[in-house]
Protein backbone atom coordinates (compact mmCIF):
# COMPACT_ATOMS: atom_id res chain seq x y z
CA UNK A 1 0.00 0.00 0.00
CA UNK A 2 2.00 2.98 -1.19
CA UNK A 3 1.73 6.19 0.75
CA UNK A 4 3.10 9.71 1.05
CA UNK A 5 5.78 9.79 3.72
CA UNK A 6 7.70 12.73 5.18
CA UNK A 7 11.02 12.18 6.95
CA UNK A 8 12.26 14.88 9.34
CA UNK A 9 15.73 14.10 10.71
CA UNK A 10 18.67 16.46 11.13
CA UNK A 11 21.11 13.58 10.69
CA UNK A 12 21.35 13.99 6.92
CA UNK A 13 22.97 10.66 6.13
CA UNK A 14 20.29 8.79 8.05
CA UNK A 15 17.44 10.77 6.46
CA UNK A 16 18.75 10.28 2.93
CA UNK A 17 19.33 6.56 3.53
CA UNK A 18 15.84 6.11 4.97
CA UNK A 19 14.35 7.97 2.00
CA UNK A 20 16.19 5.68 -0.42
CA UNK A 21 15.01 2.64 1.53
CA UNK A 22 11.34 3.67 1.41
CA UNK A 23 11.07 5.18 -2.05
CA UNK A 24 10.80 1.76 -3.69
CA UNK A 25 7.18 1.60 -2.44
CA UNK A 26 6.27 5.13 -1.35
CA UNK A 27 6.40 8.76 -2.36
CA UNK A 28 8.94 10.10 0.12
CA UNK A 29 9.95 13.65 1.01
CA UNK A 30 12.90 14.39 3.27
CA UNK A 31 14.08 17.48 5.12
CA UNK A 32 16.70 17.86 7.84
CA UNK A 33 14.81 20.90 9.19
CA UNK A 34 11.58 20.69 11.20
CA UNK A 35 10.77 24.31 10.32
CA UNK A 36 10.81 23.42 6.63
CA UNK A 37 8.51 20.44 7.26
CA UNK A 38 6.06 22.71 9.10
CA UNK A 39 6.20 25.16 6.19
CA UNK A 40 5.42 22.38 3.67
CA UNK A 41 2.41 21.31 5.73
CA UNK A 42 1.28 24.93 6.16
CA UNK A 43 1.40 25.21 2.33
CA UNK A 44 -1.05 22.31 2.12
CA UNK A 45 1.14 19.26 1.60
CA UNK A 46 -0.33 16.20 3.32
CA UNK A 47 1.38 13.00 4.37
CA UNK A 48 0.10 9.59 5.37
CA UNK A 49 3.01 9.21 7.79
CA UNK A 50 5.63 11.55 9.22
CA UNK A 51 8.84 9.94 10.48
CA UNK A 52 10.37 12.44 12.90
CA UNK A 53 13.59 12.21 14.86
CA UNK A 54 13.02 12.97 18.52
CA UNK A 55 16.45 14.48 19.24
CA UNK A 56 17.20 17.28 16.77
CA UNK A 57 19.35 20.31 17.47
CA UNK A 58 17.31 23.18 16.03
CA UNK A 59 13.74 22.04 16.79
CA UNK A 60 13.20 18.84 18.77
CA UNK A 61 10.69 16.21 17.73
CA UNK A 62 8.57 17.20 20.71
CA UNK A 63 8.57 20.87 19.64
CA UNK A 64 7.76 19.84 16.07
CA UNK A 65 4.83 17.76 17.30
CA UNK A 66 3.52 20.59 19.50
CA UNK A 67 3.67 23.08 16.61
CA UNK A 68 2.03 20.58 14.27
CA UNK A 69 -0.80 19.92 16.77
CA UNK A 70 -1.68 23.62 16.58
CA UNK A 71 -1.11 24.02 12.84
CA UNK A 72 -2.54 20.75 11.53
CA UNK A 73 -3.95 18.44 14.23
CA UNK A 74 -4.78 15.64 11.80
CA UNK A 75 -1.19 15.55 10.55
CA UNK A 76 0.12 15.50 14.14
CA UNK A 77 -1.61 12.12 14.58
CA UNK A 78 0.46 10.68 11.72
CA UNK A 79 3.87 10.99 13.40
CA UNK A 80 6.12 8.05 14.13
CA UNK A 81 9.00 9.20 16.32
CA UNK A 82 12.49 7.83 15.78
CA UNK A 83 15.27 8.02 18.32
CA UNK A 84 18.67 6.65 19.15
CA UNK A 85 17.77 7.41 22.77
CA UNK A 86 15.83 9.99 24.76
CA UNK A 87 18.69 11.79 26.47
CA UNK A 88 17.18 14.87 28.10
CA UNK A 89 14.75 14.74 31.03
CA UNK A 90 12.15 16.51 28.86
CA UNK A 91 12.50 14.02 26.02
CA UNK A 92 12.41 11.04 28.39
CA UNK A 93 9.21 12.43 29.94
CA UNK A 94 7.71 12.97 26.48
CA UNK A 95 8.53 9.39 25.41
CA UNK A 96 6.89 8.04 28.57
CA UNK A 97 3.73 10.09 28.03
CA UNK A 98 3.18 9.99 24.27
CA UNK A 99 0.77 7.56 22.70
CA UNK A 100 2.34 8.04 19.28
CA UNK A 101 4.52 5.24 17.91
CA UNK A 102 8.24 5.31 18.67
CA UNK A 103 10.93 3.27 16.94
CA UNK A 104 14.48 2.96 18.25
CA UNK A 105 17.41 3.49 15.84
CA UNK A 106 18.83 1.42 14.32
CA UNK A 107 15.72 -0.44 13.22
CA UNK A 108 14.82 -3.00 10.59
CA UNK A 109 12.61 -2.19 7.64
CA UNK A 110 10.06 -4.78 8.83
CA UNK A 111 9.67 -3.04 12.20
CA UNK A 112 9.06 0.30 10.48
CA UNK A 113 6.61 -1.27 8.02
CA UNK A 114 4.54 -2.60 10.95
CA UNK A 115 4.20 0.95 12.30
CA UNK A 116 3.42 2.40 8.86
CA UNK A 117 0.63 -0.04 7.94
CA UNK A 118 -2.13 1.59 10.06
CA UNK A 119 -1.28 5.03 8.62
CA UNK A 120 -1.16 4.14 4.93
CA UNK A 121 -4.12 4.28 2.56
CA UNK A 122 -6.15 1.11 2.34
CA UNK A 123 -6.00 -0.83 -0.90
Amino acid sequence: RPGRILIVDDERSFGVTLRLLLMDLHEVAYTPRAKEALEWIREGRRYDAILCDLMMAEVTGRQFHEALRVQSPEQALRIIFMTGGAYTPSSREFVEQTTLPLIIKPFKREALDRLLIPLLPRA
